[in-house]
């Protein structure tokens, strides 16, 4: 079992290394945003806790190390995730994950 532990240190090294190379990287930034943010609920901060954990744990199910694959299982937990916290994560926790990846904003229609 891997000790590793979640706080912003652990995060943000986690985003400097995968953040251009992951294509979850905007997702996993602004579940952290929302992680952060007061008016979450507590149960959807737990399910955002767990899946970053589970992103920046190098010892899981697939190590990291393995390239490509190590991202996959990790791309699986934050889809899931997201879809169980989506009304919590915002637009204005996506805007701030990009411009913290140095990633455009979307085109508006």
């Amino acid at each position: 079992m891997s000790q590793t532990e979640f706080n912003d240190e652990s995060f943000w090294a986690t985003v400097r290394r995968f953040g251009r190379k992951v294509p979850f990287a905007v997702d996993a930034v602004a579940m952290f945003y929302a992680l952060r943010d007061s008016s979450t609920s507590m149960r959807d901060k737990a399910i955002i806790a767990g899946a970053l954990l589970y992103w920046i744990d190098p010892f899981d199910l697939v190590p990291d190390f393995i390239v490509s694959a190590g991202q996959l299982d990790d791309l699986t937990i934050i889809i899931a995730a997201l879809a169980k916290v989506r009304s919590s994560v915002t637009e204005e926790h996506r805007t701030k994950a990009r411009a913290i990846l140095g990633l455009p904003e979307p085109l508006k229609e």
